[in-house]
């Protein structure tokens, strides 16, 4: 019994533990929390994700266009090749367009100073020099062109960085001028031969012509200044016209520069003044006394001589026309309708013109090379004031003087229609469409980062350099004439100059009568004064 009793509490006992081992059905109620425990929350469902709105494309910002007036351009059709620039200018983010005013030999002088005078916001960008109507000196003493380092805002260290490096500091320093707004700079140089040489410009094609007939060459000829007086000169010229016919004018004069070549003068600011040089050796006179261009024994007699040769049916009579003389000029050259002329030479021109008129054409010098303040400003590129644009103006211009593939788009025309590209990096004119397109290269902002011709060999660029760098200073090197004390004088004498000057040069009137009734006006509206005003300041200058 007592083993029965046993078993029993042992099967009640394992009952017991059994049903505490199972789940209950009835949930454990949750201990009380403290009154100052916060509740636990529940955990944040994520809101369902929005489809995003898409972005709307802004609206592309247009290009600022930048208009240029170039000068001796010979352009009939840049449709293709200024596609191309601005195409260029698109695809390097640069925001800008440029706008060609192709200015010629014959046009650009009234073009630029009727807009300026004017105050033509049409207009960003002049060409400008110390030799084209809108001189550079003049227009900045007037306030035309904005002072690119104006300490109060200075656009030329905001957005010409690149440019002021690649541009030699001998053009800079020699563009730092006097102006409206203090001393500073006006303009961009040009970056071309700041070395100037004057030369002839000889169509030899012809005249090995004749020599064979005259039993000479071109090397046999003592090409000087004084060839141009010599009577083998006159015998050279009566022949070719007998030879090419009468309508043939062996002689083509452009009239400034020409008397300037055979007289021995640089180019001044006013066109008044014989800046007169020894073409041997232009370090002399070392302290020239300076004198009006027009009152000087070798002026005299290139009129002289010039008067026979128009006579004699060498010279064309448009020559004497100031508004047809520079096209006619450049025509019969680029034809090779002519004998013989005189050119204020670049290095190596004749390496390339050769091609371009189809004639073998030679350039052997007057004078040495000369380095003086008008050669260093011989180009350069100023912003208008008036211009609406003069920011833009001038980062378009450091692109366009750092930027080779801009730089030949520019000047060349477009790869694979104006020319074609060698292994070596030299380029070949495709002459028809070339002639179609032909602005003047030495204008053209920076020439150094631009292609060499094949012609002219793969180190051309390098002895352009060397050729800039052997140029002999004159005496007047860094002088500056202000004309501010004689203005109204010198804006006179200019009106009888233009009066004058160009029948005058090219021999289309009688010197023996014109000259000194030329001479009585000059003298009439103050060419006295201001040669006393400028030896006055050039005695200073020599004395600093």
């Amino acid at each position: 019994m007592k083993k029965t009793l046993a078993l029993l509490m042992a099967g009640i006992m394992l009952f017991a533990l059994s049903a505490g081992c199972t789940p209950s059905s009835t949930p454990t109620p949750a201990p009380t929390q403290a009154a100052d425990t916060p509740a636990p929350q529940a955990a944040d469902t994520p809101a369902p994700t929005a489809t995003p709105e898409p972005t709307p494309t802004p609206e592309p910002v247009p290009a600022t266009t930048v208009t240029i007036l170039f000068t001796g351009s010979s352009v009939s059709d840049d449709t293709a090749s200024i596609a191309e620039v601005n195409k260029y200018l698109a695809e390097i983010g640069s925001g800008l367009a440029v706008k060609p005013i192709w200015g010629t030999w014959g046009d650009f002088d009234d073009k630029a100073t009727n807009a300026l005078d004017t105050g033509d916001t049409s207009i960003d960008i002049y060409f400008t020099a110390s030799w084209s109507a809108d001189n550079y000196t003049a227009y900045a003493k007037k306030g035309a062109w904005v002072r690119l380092d104006d300490p109060a805002n200075n656009l030329l260290e905001q957005y010409g960085a690149d440019m002021k490096a690649a541009v030699p500091q001998v053009l800079w320093d020699g563009f730092t001028i006097g102006g409206s707004e203090g001393r500073g700079i006006y303009a961009v140089p040009g970056y071309k031969d700041y070395a100037q040489m004057y030369t002839w410009d000889v169509n030899n094609t012809r005249l090995a012509e004749l020599g064979a007939e005259l039993g000479i060459t071109f090397d046999d000829i003592p090409w000087s200044a004084e060839l141009f007086f010599a009577p083998e000169f006159a015998a050279a010229l009566q022949m070719a016209k007998d030879k090419y016919g009468p309508d043939f004018y062996p002689l083509w004069l452009e009239a400034e520069p020409a008397a300037r070549s055979i007289c021995s003068t640089d180019a001044d600011p006013t066109g008044l003044l014989y800046y007169g040089f020894d073409p041997q050796d232009p370090r002399k006179p070392e302290k020239p006394v300076i004198q009006s261009r027009y009152d000087t024994e070798i002026y005299k007699r290139y009129l002289e001589k010039v008067r026979e040769y128009y006579l004699a049916g060498y010279i064309n009579p448009v020559l004497s026309n100031q508004q047809q003389a520079n096209d006619a000029l450049t025509a019969a050259r680029q034809s090779g309708e002519y004998l013989i002329s005189t050119m204020t030479y670049a290095y190596g021109y004749d390496k390339t013109v050769s091609l371009e008129r189809g004639i073998d054409a030679r350039f052997p010098p007057i004078s040495q090379a000369i380095v003086s303040t008008g050669s260093v400003q011989g180009s350069g590129y100023a912003v208008s004031v008036y211009s609406q644009n003069k920011e833009a103006a001038v980062k378009f211009l450091n692109l366009w003087y750092t930027d080779s593939k801009l730089a030949a788009l520019l000047a060349y025309g477009v790869e694979g229609t104006q020319y074609v590209s060698n292994p070596d990096g030299t380029i070949v004119f495709n002459t028809d469409e070339r002639n179609a397109y032909l602005p003047w290269r030495n204008g053209m902002g920076n020439i150094f980062i631009l292609p060499p011709e094949e012609s002219a060999g793969v180190n051309y660029w390098n002895e352009f350099k060397s050729y800039n760098e052997a140029g002999v200073p004159t005496a007047l090197l860094g002088f500056e004439f202000d004309t501010e004390p004689v203005k109204n004088q010198i804006a006179a004498l200019s009106n009888v100059r233009d009066e004058y000057i160009f029948s005058l040069n090219t021999g289309a009137v009688d010197p023996a009568e014109k000259l000194p009734e030329f001479q009585e006006k000059l003298k009439a509206n103050g060419i006295d004064e201001v040669i006393a005003e400028i030896n006055s300041q050039l005695e200073a200058f020599f004395a600093q």
